[in-house]
């Protein structure tokens, strides 16, 4: 028992920090510009659901499966799992998060009533995984070819749906996210281990969202 005492995050990680950031720049390189595309994507429902959620109540979940989707075979699947093997588990819970998507796409209807703080904190909470999220490599001391984007990986996409689903106020809310906050403190745990000062922003998401869920006002 005193033998586990002796352990740390680190002796649990299964590849260095060199290797899983090599990894994650080789594989913007190979799909730029597909990061704008994504980017653009989620603007184009996330403005109008700001405004007017009625009206994006479809496309909002649909845009955000895509991006689950595409980022669990591209990403934790095709590359991820490479270096680690847990991440065909976590592509597998990332299929099951886009079928999520598009049920609750299937079963839209009017949004719930949302509360003023609930609404603000997920417009927040969007913005901050769409446009923000891009500079914490920058941030942490990384190269910027490391930078993380939403629909190519998986810290910004989680971060923007669950902002995207504060907002808009879907009704399944409860039902989207448990994968959605395990996965950030997994990815938290793991940045931590790898001393990444961007380990913090996924455990300020998972306090935002339980923040915000919270809300009822």
């Amino acid at each position: 028992m005193s033998d586990w005492a002796t352990y740390t995050l680190a002796d649990f990680l299964m590849f260095s920090p060199r290797v899983y950031f090599r990894l994650i720049e080789r594989y913007n390189q190979a799909l730029w510009p597909l990061q704008l595309v994504f980017i653009a994507g989620a603007l184009a429902v996330l403005v109008p659901a700001a405004l007017h959620p009625s009206r994006v109540r479809i496309a909002v979940p649909s845009i955000f499966a895509l991006a689950w989707g595409f980022c669990a075979w591209q990403f934790l699947w095709m590359r991820y799992a490479s270096i680690n093997w847990a991440m065909s588990y976590a592509a597998a819970a990332f299929f099951i998060q886009t079928g999520l998507l598009v049920l609750t796409a299937l079963l839209a209807r009017e949004p719930a009533s949302v509360g003023g703080l609930r609404r603000y904190g997920g417009i927040g909470l969007a913005v901050f995984g769409l446009l923000a999220y891009p500079f914490i490599a920058l941030l942490a001391g990384r190269s910027p070819a490391s930078t993380e984007t939403f629909g190519m990986m998986p810290d910004p996409t989680v971060a923007t749906t669950l902002g995207a689903m504060l907002m808009v106020g879907q009704r399944t809310l409860w039902l989207l996210l448990p994968i959605p906050i395990i996965w950030c403190a997994y990815s938290g745990l793991t940045l931590w281990a790898m001393e990444d000062p961007g380990a913090l922003a996924p455990f300020a998401v998972i306090v935002a969202t339980l923040v915000f869920v919270a809300a009822r006002r």
